[in-house]
């Protein structure tokens, strides 16, 4: 069975962390033993059609990393990332799909965009927060995830 998805359009997005976010930026920060940016980057793809709905599933690649939890939105799929490192090694690199146990990959031809178009990408003051001292302050005026993905 063949796999067709096309994207349309991929966004790099900074929202407001939820609470289990916060957990996991607090895990990192200590792990490392530095501070972390108290943000969520939400990586929104744009699909011309819904990915397919059925027991075979698809598994989302970002270059040679396999992205395991993406949850969908109305106009396509969405995947958060809540590490700038992490988020750091995504960037430039190309979004695949395959099957579950396939070898063959679909390349798209789309890449997760540089984080200096993040503050393009929205009609907030994310480059201010992004670039400011008074991070955690300015976190509050990002937008929630759920006012993202409702777009």
């Amino acid at each position: 069975m063949s796999l067709e998805i096309a994207l349309t359009n991929i966004q790099l997005l900074l929202a407001r962390p939820e609470a289990a976010d916060l957990r996991k930026i607090h895990h990192y920060a200590a792990a490392r033993n530095a501070p972390i940016e108290e943000v969520s980057y939400i990586v929104k793809l744009y699909t011309q059609t819904p990915l397919p709905n059925n027991s075979m599933g698809v598994e989302l690649y970002v270059g040679s990393q396999q992205i395991r939890k993406y949850s969908q939105f109305k106009n396509g799929i969405y995947f958060k990332v809540n590490d700038s490192q992490q988020l750091s090694s995504l960037q430039g690199e190309e979004v695949r799909f395959r099957r579950p146990g396939a070898d063959e990959f679909l390349n798209t031809g789309v890449r997760v965009p540089a984080k200096d178009t993040i503050a393009r990408s929205r009609r907030t003051v994310v480059g201010e927060i992004i670039q400011g001292s008074q991070a955690s302050a300015e976190v509050n005026q990002l937008p929630t995830q759920e006012e993202l993905l409702r777009e």
